[in-house]
C-alpha cells in the first residue's frame, strides 16, 4: 500500500474495535501493542479451546458411528460439524493472523471514503448477532438442567449437553465435569462462529459503502460539469480508478482468505441442519423443542447472512458499471480522460463473486439451492427413520 493509503488504514482500523474485542475473547485476535504476556494468554485461549473442541468433535463422531439409532446419531452429528468447523476457524485465524492484519489494513483504508454515518450501527448489529447466537446455544446447553428443574426428567436421567460417546458412563463429579466441558465447547464454538461472522459482515459492509461513494462520484460528474470536462474531471476520474482498484483488490483478498471458511460453513450447515430437522421432528417436551427451533432458526440466519453480504457485493459491482456508463460524460472529455474511463469500465464490467472454491457462491441463487439440498437430505433421513420404526 502507498503511504497515503497506509495512513488512512491506520485511522480506519478503529472502526473495527468492537469486532476485534469480540474475537480477542476466544484468542482469534489480539488488540493493542504486542507483548509476551498477551502472546501467552492468546496461546492459552487457543490451546484450551482447540483441545476441548477437538476432543468433543472426536467423541461426537464416535457416538454417531457406534449408535444404531438414527435420532441418536442426528443429535451427535448436528453438533459434531459445529465443533469441528469452529475448531478449524479458530486455528485458521491464529495461523494466518498476519494475513488477516494485512486484510484489515486494506479494508480500513476504505473507511475515509464511506458515506456519512455508514458505520453508525455496525457495532450494534455485530454485538446483537453475537449475543443472539450465544443465547440460542445457551438454551441448548442448559436444556438438560431445565428439563430436570421442571420435572420433565429425573436427575439420574439427565444427559450431557453434547451427545458424546461416554465410555465411563459418568456420574457424580465426573458427570459434572463433562457437563461443564460440554457447555464450554458449545459456547466457545458458537462464539468463534459469531466472531467470524461479525468480522466478515463488517468488512463487507465497509466495501459496500465504498461502492456507494464511487457511484455518488460518478453521478456528480454528469451534473453541472460542463466547464470541467478537462483536467479537473480527469483528475477526479483517476482518483475513482484508484479507489475502485483498491476495492477490487480487497474483494479478491476476501475470497482468498475466506474461501475455506465459507466451505466449512456450508458443510456444517447442510449436515447439521439436515440432522437437526430430523431431531426437531422427533423432539419431545417444551425445552427440547425450544432448543431445536432456536438452533435451526439461527443456522438458517447465519447462512442467509453470508449469502446476503455476498449478494450485496455482486449487486454493487453491477450497479457501479451501469452508473459509470449512464452518468460519466466520457465522450466529451479529453483523450486522457477517455483512457481512464476505459480502464475503470473494464474493471467494473468484471463481476467478482465470493465463493467456497467452486462448491458454493455467496449469493441468493446458491442459497436457495442450499435450502433445497438440505431439505432433500432431511427427507431422505426422515424416510429412513420412518422405515426403521415400521420394521
Amino acid at each position: 500500500m502507498t503511504g497515503g493509503i497506509k495512513q488512512e488504514s491506520e485511522n480506519g482500523v478503529e472502526v473495527f474495535s468492537t469486532q476485534f474485542k469480540i474475537m480477542e475473547a476466544v484468542g482469534m485476535w489480539s488488540t493493542g501493542p504486542p507483548t509476551r504476556r498477551k502472546e501467552v494468554i492468546t496461546k492459552l485461549k487457543v490451546g484450551v479451546s482447540a483441545f476441548v473442541l477437538g476432543v468433543s468433535t472426536v467423541a461426537l463422531l464416535v457416538k454417531a458411528v457406534v449408535t444404531n439409532d438414527l435420532v441418536d446419531r442426528s443429535e451427535a452429528m448436528d453438533i459434531c460439524t459445529l465443533t469441528g468447523s469452529a475448531c478449524y476457524k479458530l486455528l485458521f485465524f491464529y495461523y494466518y493472523r498476519e494475513e488477516f492484519q494485512d486484510f484489515v489494513s486494506w479494508d480500513a483504508a476504505l473507511v475515509p471514503h464511506l458515506p456519512p454515518k455508514w458505520t453508525a450501527h455496525m457495532n450494534f448489529f455485530s454485538i446483537l448477532h453475537c449475543a443472539t447466537g450465544l443465547t440460542c446455544i445457551s438454551a441448548w446447553s442448559m436444556c438438560p438442567l431445565f428439563k430436570w428443574a421442571y420435572k420433565e426428567i429425573e436427575l439420574k436421567d439427565m444427559t450431557l449437553p453434547m451427545n458424546v460417546y461416554d465410555p465411563f458412563d459418568s456420574q457424580g463429579l465426573l458427570f459434572a465435569f463433562f457437563y461443564l466441558c460440554g457447555v464450554y465447547g458449545l459456547i466457545s464454538s458458537t462464539h468463534i462462529y459469531m466472531s467470524c461472522d461479525a468480522f466478515f459482515f463488517s468488512t463487507a459492509h465497509v466495501a459496500n459503502g465504498a461502492y456507494e461513494t464511487l457511484k455518488t462520484k460518478f453521478k456528480s460528474m454528469g451534473v453541472g460539469n460542463e466547464n470541467s470536462l478537462g483536467d479537473p474531471m480527469h483528475d477526479e476520474l483517476k482518483a475513482c480508478v484508484k479507489l475502485h482498484t483498491h476495492i477490487i483488490t480487497f474483494i479478491r483478498k476476501t475470497d482468498a482468505l475466506f474461501k475455506s471458511l465459507f466451505f466449512v460453513d456450508v458443510l456444517h450447515a447442510i449436515i447439521s441442519l439436515s440432522f437437526s430437522l430430523l431431531q426437531a421432528s422427533e423432539s419431545k417436551g417444551i425445552f427440547e423443542k425450544l432448543k431445536m427451533i432456536t438452533f435451526v432458526t439461527y443456522c438458517f440466519v447465519h447462512q442467509y447472512l453470508n449469502s446476503y453480504f455476498g449478494q450485496r457485493l455482486i449487486d454493487q459491482q453491477e450497479s457501479l458499471a451501469n452508473t459509470l456508463v449512464a452518468y460519466v460524460p466520457w465522450n466529451e472529455g479529453t483523450l486522457k480522460m477517455k483512457k481512464s474511463f476505459l480502464i475503470v469500465t473494464a474493471n467494473a464490467q468484471k463481476t467478482f463473486k465470493l465463493a467456497a472454491w467452486k462448491v458454493y457462491t455467496l449469493q441468493y441463487a446458491t442459497f436457495m439451492e442450499f435450502v433445497k439440498t438440505m431439505i432433500q437430505f432431511y427427507m431422505v433421513l426422515r424416510q429412513v427413520q420412518d422405515e426403521s420404526q415400521t420394521s
